[in-house]
């Protein structure tokens, strides 16, 4: 038997009556390492070796482990996302991957997984009746994983970069207006929990950053609220953890109808007024606003309690996040700098503020096309006028100079 080159492998038959070939390959790590493939025939197990050359000739390293699609998207969630996002971010992904991406592409070797593959899972996904934002939201987190899969060389291309990309355009934030927040806060004086929707509307704050504010992070010498940390519900427990971002770390004046809001509450619930303390930890303990039990407050039942009062003052209905947009839109139409409204809301760039939260008011479009509408008006008059005194000129230019003047006069006097 011939011997095959060296560095083309080797084809050899088993005792089992089995084909093999063996040939060394690079891993992702640089090392080489003997891999051995089989098949029934001599020319099967020829053609997969062929394949392992082919790979290595075009430098493509060897995966150790033949993941399957499912396998590597728990792998990047587990060990590479979790030190990257937040936990509700993380919930999330793993949703989207449990419900929707596992069942589609799973099974499917990540080596061998094409675009074909991910166009056929979002067209099942559709016909099943899902949401654009579902497919677009699927299509995004498969792209991440598998562009992960390329930095550790286990594919050579992200498939789902060139599938298609699901449209989807989200729809518009219906908001507040500024009579309808006051009307809002109107209908609710007097309740547990007016205090945090006045500071939800004042500053536009997130509805996690609100509960988490406790009576120590507010500065009453020198009027400042320091917004430090949010509550949120992760994992079935209510935990106090760091804000977002490092711009939502902020210190924002206190105004006097929030302060006498805060003083209220305490009063009415016995408080006694703890120190302003801008080293204290993180914590659900010493929250303004607590649950019957004097826990800090569920995000679901402010929820609950928004959509009551919601209904009762007879209001559209809107969700709690979109209090953030409607005070992003009354500072809009107050005519706040674009970039202290981008520092109130906490958002690291102006252009979120702008292009996302605050919106159109059409009280304001009115205002604003009566202003334009009077003024061409008032130079559609002007324009009329000079027009008229050209004309007269003309007529009157033959006369004596004296009564020319004198018509002149009477003329601008009766207009």
């Amino acid at each position: 038997m011939r011997r095959r080159a060296k560095g083309n492998g080797s084809l050899f038959k088993l005792k089992s009556g089995r084909w093999a070939a063996e040939v060394n390959m690079t891993l992702a790590n640089g090392e080489s390492e003997r891999v051995r493939v089989s098949g029934k025939s001599k020319e099967v197990a020829r053609e997969k070796l062929n394949k392992l050359l082919e790979q290595e000739k075009q430098k493509i390293p060897y995966a150790e482990k033949d993941w399957t699609v499912g396998d590597y998207l728990d792998h990047w969630l587990n060990n590479i996302q979790s030190r990257r996002v937040r936990e509700t971010t993380m919930s999330m992904y793993g949703q989207m991957i449990r419900i929707h991406i596992k069942p589609t592409l799973g099974g499917i070797k990540l080596r061998k997984l094409t675009v074909q593959d991910v166009r056929n899972a979002l067209n099942t996904l559709e016909d099943g009746g899902h949401s654009g934002a579902v497919l677009q939201k699927y299509h995004q987190i498969l792209s991440a994983c598998l562009n992960c899969a390329m930095r550790d060389e286990l594919v050579h291309r992200n498939v789902a970069s060139l599938a298609e990309k699901p449209q989807y355009t989200p729809k518009d934030t219906q908001i507040w207006s500024l009579e309808q927040a006051t009307t809002f806060l109107q209908s609710m004086k007097g309740h547990p929990q007016y205090v945090i929707f006045l500071i939800l509307l004042t500053y536009g704050v997130r509805r996690g950053e609100a509960l988490g504010l406790r009576y120590s992070d507010i500065d009453f010498v020198n009027g400042q609220i320091h917004i430090r940390q949010q509550i949120d519900r992760i994992g079935g427990k209510i935990i106090a953890r760091d804000l977002k971002t490092k711009n939502s770390q902020r210190s924002l004046p206190l105004v006097s109808s929030v302060y006498n809001a805060i003083i209220e509450h305490a009063n009415k619930n016995g408080v006694v007024m703890p120190p302003f303390n801008p080293k204290l930890e993180i914590s659900t303990e010493g929250t303004i606003v607590k649950s019957t039990k004097g826990t800090a407050l569920e995000p679901s039942n402010l929820r609950r309690t928004f959509d009551l009062f919601t209904e009762k003052a007879g209001l559209p209905r809107i969700k709690i996040h979109a209090m953030r947009h409607t005070a992003a839109t009354i500072f809009k139409d107050l005519n706040i700098p674009i970039k202290d409204a981008q520092l109130i809301l906490g958002h690291a760039n102006a252009s979120t503020t702008l292009n996302i939260y605050q919106h159109g008011n059409p009280e304001t479009h009115r205002i604003a096309l009566n202003a334009v509408e009077e003024h061409l008006s008032d130079m559609g008059v002007r324009k009329d006028y000079m027009e008229m005194e050209a004309d007269s000129k003309d007529d009157d230019k033959d006369l004596h100079p004296a009564i020319f003047r004198s018509k002149t006069l009477v003329h601008s006097f009766n207009n």
